[in-house]
């Protein structure tokens, strides 16, 4: 029997992510496989690393050191500055622990939507320190907002576009119970709704009409996803961690704010965590 971890995406939302993930490795719960999409995929390289507090260090960062916002714009020319929270915290302000991660034994795979097919794309390292870290970009690269990341030759944006919550392909690499991490609270919020930047996507990606049906499909196919979802709680085949409070933006400034999503976070994993335990022994009947 195997039991797979799904962390959503959602930037900054991600940080109720973390504040469940730190109460788990502080409580020594681990998933032979773990899948990270967008904001997920940091979170998942800080849980596979055991590195406690890193990714809530990393997204509640001092404003001068910030990868997005308008001090870093004025420098980097960048609205959302990537290589910086890629290629730069994980040496300096954040240390990653890479020996941990490669060393850890746990299958990590990282969710990227690739421009020329339109097709959510999964990708794992466990030996290439800058390899990895590309893999990490891609999946958060927001689309009108960062470049296209370009990796074996194609070039992929945001995993989330194609494959927000990936249900389906972790139960093709063998998960039969999946614990799954959300970041906005019910089912109802539905992610950005790219259609409504219908010319804009058209314009930026017209060499790439398969993404662009990806955008435009985008909030149907999570709809779908989410149903599916509710479908496998409701069979025990699910463990969902929401968010109690209101989503707090995707940017968001407020540290008081970013905090208590991650106390909230926290707190849920600590009330739940025996009924996760003994969630992840009970047999399941298909």
């Amino acid at each position: 029997m195997k039991t797979g971890l799904i962390l959503e995406g959602g930037a900054v939302r991600g940080i109720f992510t973390a504040g469940v993930l730190d109460r788990l490795m502080e409580g020594g719960i681990n998933f032979p496989y773990v899948i990270g999409v967008s904001a997920g995929g940091g979170n998942a390289m800080s849980y596979v690393s055991c590195q406690v507090g890193r990714t809530c260090r990393m997204i509640n960062v001092p404003r001068n050191d910030s990868y997005y916002g308008f001090r870093q714009f004025i420098s980097s020319k960048k609205i959302i500055n990537l290589d910086k929270m890629v290629y730069e915290y994980p040496f300096k302000q954040f240390p990653f622990d890479f020996d941990t991660y490669f060393n850890s034994g746990i299958e990590t795979e990282y969710v990227c939507s690739c421009l020329e097919t339109g097709k959510a794309e999964y990708f794992s390292e466990y030996e290439d320190c800058e390899r990895l870290l590309t893999i990490a970009k891609a999946t958060c690269s927001v689309p009108m907002l960062c470049e296209p990341v370009e990796i074996d030759g194609k070039h992929y944006l945001d995993g989330s576009i194609c494959d927000s919550i990936p249900i389906e392909h972790a139960i093709e690499m063998g998960c039969d119970k999946l614990v799954i991490i959300l970041t906005k609270p019910g089912n109802a919020t539905p992610p950005t709704d790219y259609a409504k930047f219908k010319k804009v996507i058209h314009s930026m990606y017209k060499k790439y009409p398969n993404f662009i049906d990806a955008c435009m499909e985008r909030v149907e196919n999570y709809h779908k996803t989410v149903k599916l979802m509710n479908e496998l709680e409701e069979q025990g085949k699910v463990f969902v961690f929401r968010p109690s409070l209101p989503a707090i933006s995707k940017f968001e400034k407020d540290n008081e704010k970013i905090m208590e999503s991650y106390r909230d976070g926290y707190s849920q994993a600590d009330k739940k965590i025996l009924d996760l335990v003994e969630w992840t022994k009970t047999a399941l009947v298909s």
